[in-house]
C-alpha cells in the first residue's frame, strides 16, 4: 500500500494510507525524474508495484503526488484535509510541501523542474479531454468509482493548473503479507517436509497467500478466509469425508 509519513509536534511519526485520493481528479504521482509511473486510481498494489518496477537498482523507493490549489480545497491529498480545514499544519510540519510554479515545487521536492513541468503539461492536455493514453486511466469502472462523479468527461482526469501547487511524499507500505503458515488445499498445516500435521489448521492472514503473490483487489484475502473457515470447520465438526493423508477429499 502507498503510505506517507506524518509528522506530528509530538515527535512521533504516523503513517497515512493513501487509498482513494490518488484516484480523484487533478492529482497524478511522479518519481524524483518529474514521470509518471503508473495508472494513480488503479489499487494500491499496482501502484507500489509500479513505484518500484520505476526506481533505480540503489536509489530509495518512493513517489511524489502531485496537485493543485483546486484539488486540495477539494479532496484529501493524503492527511491534508480539504476545505475549510487548515492546510497550514501540515506545511509547518513539512508533510505538505507547496510552490508558486510547478518549477518550484519540484525543487522543493528534490523532482527534475523540467521533468515535471513537461509531465504536467502532457496530462493537463489529455486529461482535459478525458483521456490518458499513456497508462488509461478512468477507462474502467473501478477507476471511475474512485474519481468524483460530478466531473466530466472522465472523472478520474482533470488537469492540474492552478497554483499553487503541492505535494505529498509517498512510500511503500503494506496492509499486511503474503507469507505464512503453509498449507495445503484442505487448511491443513504442513510441517518442513510439506506433509501434513495432524490435526492443525490455518485459515486467514494466518496462511500462505494462495494468491501467490499477486493482489487483485482490496479484500482479496476474506474469500480464501471463509472458504478454508468452511472447509477446516467441517473437519473440526466430525466430518467424514476429509483425509489428512493427501487423499481426494468430497468437501
Amino acid at each position: 500500500c502507498p503510505v506517507s509519513l506524518v509528522p506530528y509536534f509530538n515527535g512521533k511519526t504516523g503513517v497515512f494510507p493513501h487509498i482513494m485520493d490518488r484516484a480523484k481528479p487533478g492529482s497524478i504521482g511522479v518519481t524524483k525524474d518529474g514521470k509518471r509511473f503508473v495508472n494513480e486510481a488503479n489499487g494500491y498494489f499496482d501502484y507500489v508495484d509500479g513505484m518500484i518496477k520505476a526506481t533505480k537498482d540503489g536509489d530509495p523507493v518512493a513517489s511524489w503526488q502531485i496537485a493543485d490549489a483546486s484539488f486540495v480545497r477539494k479532496y484529501p491529498l493524503g492527511m491534508a484535509k480539504p476545505f475549510p480545514m487548515p492546510l497550514f499544519p501540515y506545511l509547518a510540519s513539512g508533510y505538505l510541501k507547496r510552490g508558486k510554479t510547478i518549477e518550484e515545487l519540484a525543487r522543493k521536492c528534490g523532482i527534475d523542474p523540467e521533468g515535471l513541468k513537461a509531465t504536467v503539461e502532457e496530462f493537463n492536455a489529455n486529461a482535459r479531454a478525458g483521456k490518458d493514453p499513456e497508462f488509461g486511466r478512468g477507462e474502467t469502472e473501478f477507476n471511475r468509482y474512485g474519481g468524483d462523479p460530478k466531473v466530466g468527461p472522465n472523472p478520474s482526469l482533470g488537469p492540474i493548473e492552478k497554483g499553487p501547487f503541492y505535494a505529498v511524499k509517498v512510500h511503500p507500505g503494506s496492509f499486511g503479507t503474503f507469507a505464512g503458515i503453509a498449507a495445503d488445499e484442505h487448511g491443513a498445516v504442513l510441517d518442513k517436509e510439506g506433509e501434513a500435521i495432524e490435526g492443525l489448521f490455518t485459515a486467514g492472514n494466518d496462511r500462505n497467500s494462495i494468491m501467490g503473490g499477486f493482489y487483485p483487489a482490496g479484500g482479496v484475502n476474506l474469500g480464501p478466509a471463509l472458504g478454508f473457515g468452511y472447509i477446516i470447520g467441517r473437519t473440526l465438526a466430525g466430518a467424514k469425508d476429509y483425509e489428512v493423508s493427501g487423499k481426494e477429499s468430497t468437501l
